[in-house]
């Protein structure tokens, strides 16, 4: 019986089979950084009680379920057009603006640097993080909402310690500073020395996502960068500069290791 499948199978069904799981990866990864996410769960539970009532022949919420899937349909529509219009610019973008992507994050790239490097000379405490693909929306609702576009200067004064709000960490979300004054998760990691409470907060985050978050010590000065629950400490400008360009330009996601490893050669970057 496989053997027989297998006859059956064309070049042009792997084709289909490949552009399938691209969308439903781009889908997903989009429905986890933004509102829409949070509707997965309900949804999920009316989807299990739509196969209850199929099972066990209960026609009236069968019935009434049928008559609202096309409204809420239209509702999610109307309610996430936003989202919906951000997500097909941002991958008309990655399709048709290469060039222009790539300047932008070298942009990116040298203003926070340029942030951290006047940060660390001052002793100036700083906690930044940055969104990868786990989407950190709980976090970023325990701050301030900001959406401004990233620049040093901006960066420096949000965490003078004259500013009401330099407490706390600055979140770096698509390519946007989208909040400050956030509180992260404490690492429970009892072997730590003496670290303090900005050192530890990025261990913690780091630890429950695949942020990448950059801490520039209050008593020393020295820049670290915590990713995957560890930390790197005493990091000069160079070392934190290669770290974001491997979060804006060099890292290949997990889709497009699967298909390096599917058509034996580097995917475009995304």
């Amino acid at each position: 019986m496989f053997s027989a499948l297998l006859s059956q199978f064309r070049l042009l069904d792997i084709l289909d089979i490949v552009l399938v799981s691209i969308a439903i990866y781009y889908a997903l990864v989009w429905l986890r950084s933004s509102r829409a996410g949070q509707l997965l769960k309900g949804f999920a539970v009316l989807i299990g009680i739509f196969i209850i009532s199929k099972l066990a022949d209960l026609y009236t919420i069968e019935w009434l379920i049928g008559q609202l899937t096309p409204m809420l349909a239209t509702l999610l529509i109307v309610v996430f057009q936003p989202e919906l219009r951000h997500g097909l610019e941002k991958l008309g973008g990655n399709f048709f603006a290469p060039a222009a992507k790539q300047t932008a994050d070298l942009n990116i790239i040298s203003q926070i640097v340029k942030a951290a490097e006047f940060l660390a000379k001052r002793k100036i405490g700083a906690l930044i993080v940055i969104e990868r693909n786990i989407g950190l929306g709980e976090f970023m609702e325990t701050g301030i909402a900001l959406q401004a576009e990233i620049n040093a200067d901006l960066i420096v004064s949000l965490f003078h310690k004259k500013a009401l709000i330099h407490d706390g960490a600055l979140i770096i979300r698509n390519k946007k500073i989208g909040a400050v004054s956030c509180m992260l998760p404490l690492t429970e990691n009892k072997n730590l020395g003496s670290l303090g409470t900005r050192h530890r907060a990025a261990i913690g985050l780091s630890e429950v996502s695949d942020a990448l978050i950059i801490v520039v010590s209050e008593e020393t000065g020295y820049i670290s960068i915590a990713e995957n629950g560890q930390l790197t400490r005493k990091l000069n400008l160079q070392a934190v500069q290669t770290y974001l360009l491997k979060v804006y330009q060099g890292e290949l996601t997990a889709l497009q290791r699967n298909l390096k490893k599917l058509f034996g050669k580097k995917p475009p970057a995304k």
